[in-house]
């Protein structure tokens, strides 16, 4: 079930922002609500209005309170996991940079940079009375569009991101003071960072908690209550999305790619990929 939905989440959105430049999801609220680590085109303004729990960008752990934004760059592995059994609200904006005007189209998108430290911003006050007024316009503008004209949803959309950029650039120490990070076990931060930067190789479970200093089996536990997958499945989702990359913008041999990213057997990786991306590799490359 978890592959289908990550298959459909990826598909989903590109799909989507092949009809049209942005895409919205708008204040949905779930109890058990899962989304799988996936990529996409386009970029994503992410809003967690209630709730807790953590997000992760490819190898960055952030937690989740409610107000919370975190801003993620084009193609960039992902996933929210809120604490399961509470409720959790969200809207989400993907969008595609000719949305925007050419003039501004390189500042506004330098809040998404992977250089930029406040990825993750807490909202409040006045601020966040603004950002919601913001994204109920632009929710508003989306229902109704029924033509090709996005001026309005456009006027919306680069307002919401000058808001981000004054904050980003010029907003005070106090708005974007560090966001406490002790909800975070820091066992699960190495182990996900190192899964992350050691992905090519071969990682046996009882080396990584060996050198983490924790047992296996509660490592297993605690990675898949915060993450919500298991280490396996993670390195799994780490490793096509990394031969995604490499067969889109590169020629390299099919077999060359499998080995590059961490697979030893050439059928297990076609087989993971096919599960995962819902397409061969072959295929895959011959759509980009």
């Amino acid at each position: 079930m978890e592959d289908q939905i990550y298959q459909s989440t990826d598909l989903f959105v590109n799909n989507k922002l092949q009809e049209l430049p942005i895409h919205m999801k708008y204040k949905e609220t779930e109890k058990n609500f899962y989304m799988n680590f996936h990529s996409h085109a386009g970029y994503e303004i992410y809003l967690f209005h209630e709730g807790s729990g953590y997000f992760l960008i490819e190898e960055n752990i952030y937690p989740l309170e409610g107000n919370d934004m975190i801003l993620i760059s084009t193609l960039e592995a992902h996933k929210s996991s809120p604490k399961l059994q509470m409720p959790s609200t969200r809207s989400a904006i993907h969008f595609l940079p000719e949305l925007l005007d050419p003039e501004i189209r390189g500042r506004f998108l330098a809040v998404f940079d992977r250089s930029n430290p406040h990825r993750h911003i807490r909202l409040s006050g006045d601020r966040l009375r603004h950002f919601e007024y913001l994204l109920e316009r632009l929710h508003e503008e989306y229902t109704m569009l029924n033509t090709d004209d996005f001026l309005t949803m456009r006027i919306y959309l680069n307002e919401m991101l000058l808001e981000i950029h004054r904050l980003v650039f010029n907003g005070s120490e106090q708005e974007l003071e560090p966001i406490a990070r002790n909800t975070i076990n820091p066992k699960i931060e190495e182990a996900v960072k190192y899964l992350s930067q050691n992905f090519q190789s071969d990682i046996p479970l009882e080396k990584l908690a060996q050198d983490l200093y924790i047992n296996p089996y509660y490592l297993c536990h605690l990675f898949k209550k915060t993450i919500g997958l298991t280490i396996t499945d993670f390195l799994n989702h780490t490793r096509i999305h990394h031969a995604k990359r490499l067969l889109a913008n590169t020629n390299m041999p099919i077999t060359e790619i499998s080995q590059s990213v961490g697979f030893n057997s050439f059928s297990y990786f076609g087989r993971a990929f096919k599960k995962l991306v819902g397409t061969t590799p072959r295929t895959y490359r011959n759509k980009q």
